[in-house]
């Protein structure tokens, strides 16, 4: 699908065909634009709005480039783009320089007050439309040839030790090492069903204070008054919490230090782990392995079960009344072990992802891998 017109006086046309650039393409049905996708965007930029994004892409430009493509003033850019991105439609990198982001504009909308403000309950609607009933869930999850955007990362408690972990491979290590800030604002796979009246979760995981935002894009939300800094310390204790609680984390599938996201994640409203647990059409690569499977040491094991009703992906059962994990199931988050009370299972390094050197490695490698 092309667009005949690249210069389409429609500028919601434009911004559209720029987003095509995102590695995930955007939401195509029968080799045309989803028309919930087109709904979405229109419910999120107003047609001013829309007469300034048109200009912007995927990667980000400075101001003075998008000013000198629009005609403008600079010092008059630059105001525009910033009160545009303090909406939360558009992302900035310090202010410097602004871009268009499929991600955050299905995110943001769910976890930052302003953008909610446009999108609410109908765009909470038309996202289910493009990515859950056209099955857009599959491209953003993972490439056509099956490289996965995010990887599960499990906490240190839940891995024998006796087994070597690596920094990029734990979750508190990855705190430790990532850029900061580290911020805390609302999940927003669970506000978007929460707004629906469809989450499963209630009661049981917070849909406040759950999803970590870090380095530029922790900034991003500082700047603007919204999410809430956390030290070292206090986001590895969260994660602890959340570790008990029965929550997944996930990061982007790289090893470098410049993460963007930890999200922690339900099987009933995450956006990637659905694509196993809740998705009629399944994608078992909606999230690359961690580099971990669960063992039972048969011996300790007393049968109780509780690995088995915390499994998200239905890989432990029990057989002869102790524990047994199907390894081609484990994702090796370690949910299943952070609460054992015997200690039984526990997680052993077992090398099943190669982790890509950065992110525009990876983002390259999704990018040509979906438009061979």
């Amino acid at each position: 699908f092309k667009m005949s017109n690249s210069q389409s006086k429609d500028p919601y046309e434009k911004i559209i065909e720029n987003m095509r650039e995102y590695p995930q393409d955007i939401p195509i049905t029968d080799g045309k634009v989803s028309k919930a996708f087109r709904e979405f965007i229109e419910l999120l930029f107003t047609p001013e709005e829309a007469d300034i994004a048109q200009y912007l892409k995927v990667k980000p430009q400075p101001v003075r480039i998008l000013a000198k493509k629009m005609g403008k003033e600079k010092e008059e850019v630059e105001k525009i783009l910033e009160h545009m991105a303090d909406k939360g439609i558009i992302q900035d990198i310090g202010g410097y320089s602004y871009f268009l982001t499929i991600a955050h504009l299905f995110n943001v909308g769910y976890k930052y007050s302003k953008a909610l403000e446009r999108l609410g309950e109908k765009g909470a609607e038309l996202y289910n439309k493009f990515f859950i009933d056209e099955k857009f869930y599959k491209r953003y999850e993972s490439s056509d040839s099956g490289t996965s955007l995010m990887r599960v990362v499990p906490v240190e408690q839940s891995i024998n030790y006796e087994t070597e972990i690596l920094n990029v491979e734990e979750v508190h290590r990855i705190l430790e090492d990532c850029q900061k800030p580290i911020v805390i604002t609302d999940c927003p796979c669970r506000k978007r069903k929460e707004i629906l009246g469809e989450r499963e979760c209630k009661g049981k995981y917070p849909v406040e204070d759950s999803c970590f935002q870090l380095g530029f894009f922790g900034s991003y939300f500082i700047r603007r008054g919204e999410g809430r800094e956390l030290s070292i310390e206090e986001a590895k204790d969260l994660v602890d919490e959340f570790a008990k609680a029965g929550l997944i984390f996930t990061t982007e599938n790289h090893e470098n230090i410049n993460h963007q996201v930890l999200c922690c994640c339900c099987d009933c409203c995450c956006a990637f782990v659905r694509g196993m647990t809740r998705f009629e059409d399944k994608n078992e690569n909606c999230l690359a392995k961690s580099n971990y499977v669960s063992k039972v040491e048969k011996g300790l094991c007393k049968g109780c079960g509780l690995c088995v009703e915390r499994c998200p992906f239905d890989a432990v059962t029990l057989i002869d009344e102790k524990a047994d994990v199907n390894p081609d199931k484990c994702y090796g988050c370690g949910v299943c072990a952070v609460t054992c009370p015997t200690k039984a299972i526990t997680l052993h390094r077992e090398d099943r992802n190669k982790l890509f050197k950065n992110p525009a490695i990876l983002q390259n490698t999704i990018y040509e891998e979906n438009r061979e």
